[in-house]
């Protein structure tokens, strides 16, 4: 707020002291274009030369110069400032959406970071105070390692996302089948999530693609975990695949709460979540579609989202054989 009004302050100064000295040129201008008119008249009453036209015409034009000296160079200036201050203002508009993204971004990473460590812990004390039976033993233990694998997700996203910072290009490692990377995802995931549905419907004539394994399989894990903080109990997640011509469509579907238009771009951008982290029931660290973006965007493919029905989203890539 006191940049905001600082800014204005100096922003109407600038603008006045433009309009103000333009003003006074314009001013002394017409000054001495009277002037001179005034000698020539008088020059020309004392003396009868016969020059009187070409000296009012020599003023006249002289005049002329220098306003569209002043003119040019004071809208020059004055365009110059107003784009420097919209340069500036953007700036600062774009450091403050940066520090508040980060703000929540360390907020969503202390509670994703705590929560399965104190899931773990307390998991870890059960076992070693209480004699338990075998089954019992055997649930929190895989309890445990479902809250390992959230703080391993989470530790792959950072450190890939910093990695992405400076990539220029996409890694081909062999041809991958993109039918084998999914049905590990599902199985993965159906072993985390014993409870939730997830359906594939998936082409098995869709050739392998030159790329590589462990970032589709990155990619994958990323978007069927969004799927899944967004769907709400009893919904289904789908993941679809099928040859468009010269194209593979790859789809994952939610039956979530949808994303709105103006939200549809904003959600690939890094730290970025819809909402405010402290009232936010979903949790994230807004780094999975902005690494999904960025990987697919490296391999010069598209991703795009549809709203799915009844409800929900889709989240479609399309890649070209």
């Amino acid at each position: 707020m006191k940049f905001t009004i600082a800014y204005s302050l100096v922003f109407l100064y600038v603008l006045a002291a433009i309009v103000f000295w333009g003003y006074s040129l314009h001013r002394g201008s017409e000054r001495i274009y009277h002037l001179e008119k005034e000698v020539v008249a008088l020059k020309n009453t004392l003396h009868a030369t016969t020059s009187y036209d070409t000296e009012l015409h020599r003023v006249e034009d002289a005049h002329q110069r220098r306003r569209r000296q002043y003119w040019g160079e004071g809208t020059t200036f004055l365009v110059l400032t107003l784009l420097a201050s919209g340069i500036v203002y953007y700036a600062y508009y774009r450091q403050r959406q940066l520090s508040k993204l980060q703000q929540n971004f360390m907020l969503s990473v202390t509670h994703e970071l705590k929560t399965p460590l104190a899931g773990i812990k307390l998991n870890m004390q059960t076992l070693q105070r209480r004699k338990l039976d075998e089954e019992v033993q055997q649930k929190l233990i895989r309890t445990a390692v479902h809250e390992t694998d959230r703080l391993n997700d989470l530790c792959n996203n950072i450190l890939m996302a910093t990695q992405m910072e400076s990539k220029k290009e996409a890694m081909y490692s062999d041809a991958v089948k993109l039918q084998e990377i999914i049905q590990e995802e599902v199985a993965e995931f159906r072993s985390r999530y014993p409870d939730f549905h997830i359906e594939t419907f998936l082409d098995e004539t869709v050739p392998p693609v030159r790329s590589d394994h462990t970032w589709w399989k990155l990619i994958l894990s990323n978007l069927v975990e969004n799927a899944r903080k967004y769907t709400e109990d009893g919904g289904a997640i789908q993941i679809r695949m099928h040859r468009e011509n010269q194209e593979i469509v790859l789809q994952v579907c939610d039956q979530g709460p949808g994303i709105p238009d103006e939200e549809k771009q904003k959600i690939f951008s890094k730290f970025y979540r819809t909402g405010e982290e402290t009232t936010r029931k979903t949790s994230g660290t807004g780094l999975g579609l902005y690494l999904v973006r960025k990987m697919v965007s490296l391999y010069k493919y598209d991703i795009t989202v549809k709203n799915n029905t009844p409800k929900g989203s889709i989240f479609e890539i399309r890649i070209r054989i």
